[in-house]
């Protein structure tokens, strides 16, 4: 198996991926919140996503450029 697998690996990697977005987090670079909506709204939302591709901010900005191209 290679070094990279190891257990100790991937929780090295693993504390240093959370030490990095608790770093962005507090050095104000990157935003974190939850949203809780009804499960209609929900399961349209996970739909769009899956039509967009990509992660779920990626999805959130593409939806935040169409809102706005329709405000002006």
């Amino acid at each position: 198996m290679a070094n990279s697998m190891t257990e100790h690996s991937r929780k090295l990697r693993s504390k240093t991926a959370n030490e990095y977005n608790k770093r962005m987090l507090a050095e104000g670079k990157v935003k974190q919140f939850s949203v809780r909506m009804e499960t209609p709204v929900a399961d349209e939302f996970v739909a769009i996503l899956a039509e967009i591709g990509g992660k779920k901010a990626e999805a959130i900005k593409k939806l935040c450029e169409i809102y706005r191209q329709h405000q002006a």
